[in-house]
């Protein structure tokens, strides 16, 4: 009775005594049609139903389904992140905050298309974000709105926002907005092109930005010229390329990178400049390790640069010990050189419990005398040793405890009016991660 009487609502004439008389009317018509109609309403029918609902798209993995109306498939995810930081390095200053907070939330969009060329995909990553400090530094609160990554994908070309693709271990298995780890996780503009020999084994040549490496250039003699950043316009970017291979054990990479060291001239800041090539090489291997547990993990990574020392991923809390890619002095450039090398160690004990364990070390040398004499120093180390222990009580939501010490030091130091005001500096921090991706 209550289906009869929810047709006779929305559709009067078949719920009620005149029925039959409808049903008659429409079988005629199907026979004044012909059945070369029928089926073409059919198809339209068909059409139409398809294009009414989301259907899943399978071939291109978990979560994509097809855009009504088109062959394109698309992926909509995303996540949240609250993070509590205490951090502290030696001599605090009074105005930084030693605990601040951030708060993340994450959007993210994956369309693919199959072509006769391959897939056509186009991805967007955006990050909003809440924080009420700077990384070790102090306020005001403030909203940011990060683009971490916008690329299209086809026929073995990237263009877009993305990850640099010399980059290899890139943070792995650490958490947070402002993770502290040695080694390079940089994401830029770039124009790229990777040919697969075979499968897993693949190259790629990429057209990097260079402005988001720029080290900067100091004057040998701060004090007859002045402590100022030298630094010129950007004319060429960076040139990166990559040897990988990926199969079942894992994983290798082989980067390089060349990077213009542009310089105003000491003498003629208007126009004249000096300028000379450094370069990076870097390779790394990631191992999987079933044998421990289920999605184990081991990253190795070594990489050496010459007047491109943002490729060696510094950290420097107190800011006191960030070398330059060269110093300037009349007789022309000098490039800062120096080496790294970083692992991380992922274990899951089970299903809900897992940690990870990561470090780096890093050296660097001025290579110029004259620049040793005035700031106080031949060179730097930097060291970095962390880890965290995660729980999942559901799948996709995560409790983290992290904690990483910095390590900054200045080799063969000698106190100056340009030198560091320590011969080293330490740092702890503290993050409570609390995430969720949907």
């Amino acid at each position: 009775m209550a289906r009869s009487m929810a047709y006779a609502r929305f559709c009067p004439t078949i719920g009620s005594a005149r029925a039959p008389l409808a049903a008659a009317a429409l079988l005629g018509l199907a026979s004044m049609v012909g059945p070369a109609q029928d089926a073409r309403a059919a198809d339209l029918l068909s059409v139409k139903a398809k294009d009414a609902y989301m259907r899943a798209c399978t071939a291109q993995g978990e979560g994509f389904y097809y855009i009504p109306g088109t062959d394109t498939c698309i992926r909509v995810g995303g996540y949240a992140w609250a993070e509590g930081y205490y951090n502290t390095y030696t001599q605090y200053p009074a105005e930084n905050d030693k605990s601040y907070s951030v708060a993340t939330g994450g959007l993210i969009l994956d369309a693919r298309t199959e072509t006769d060329y391959g897939t056509l995909r186009s991805y967007f990553e955006t990050r909003f974000r809440w924080r009420s400090s700077d990384p070790w530094s102090d306020g005001p609160n403030k909203a940011e709105l990060e683009v971490w990554n916008i690329y299209v994908q086809f026929a073995g070309f990237t263009f877009g926002h993305a990850q640099s693709f010399f980059d290899f271990y890139a943070n792995a298995n650490v958490l947070g907005t402002d993770p502290g780890t040695i080694g390079d996780d940089t994401r830029l503009n770039l124009i790229a092109y990777t040919y697969e020999f075979t499968k897993g084994l693949s190259a790629t040549l990429s057209f990097e930005d260079a402005s988001d490496r720029q080290s900067g250039t100091l004057a040998a003699d701060p004090a007859t010229f002045s402590d100022e950043d030298y630094l010129a316009g950007q004319s060429v970017p960076d040139v990166v390329a990559n040897l990988k291979y990926e199969g079942e054990w894992g994983s290798a990479q082989l980067s390089g990178a060349l990077h213009q060291v542009k310089a105003v001239s000491l003498l003629n800041t208007i126009s004249s400049t000096d300028s000379d090539w450094g370069y990076a090489l870097q390779g790394g291997v990631m191992f999987n390790l079933p044998l421990l547990g289920e999605g184990d993990t081991l990253y190795l990574q070594s990489a050496y640069a010459d007047g491109a020392t943002a490729y060696l991923g510094l950290q420097d809390p107190s800011g006191s010990y960030s070398p330059p890619d060269a110093f300037m002095s009349l007789t022309g450039l000098s490039r800062v050189s120096g080496w790294n090398v970083t692992a991380s160690l992922l274990h899951n004990w089970n299903e809900k419990w897992s940690s990870a364990l990561f470090g780096g070390y890093a050296a660097y040398d001025f290579n110029d005398l004259e620049a040793q004499s005035f700031y106080g120093a031949s060179g730097g180390k930097n060291y970095n040793l962390g880890g965290y222990l995660a729980f999942a009580p559901v799948k996709h939501f995560t409790i983290a405890l992290q904690y990483d010490y910095t390590y900054n030091s200045a080799s063969s130091y000698l106190v100056t009016d340009f030198s560091p005001a320590l011969s080293s500096v330490s740092a702890n921090r503290v993050l409570l991660f609390v995430s969720r991706d949907f």
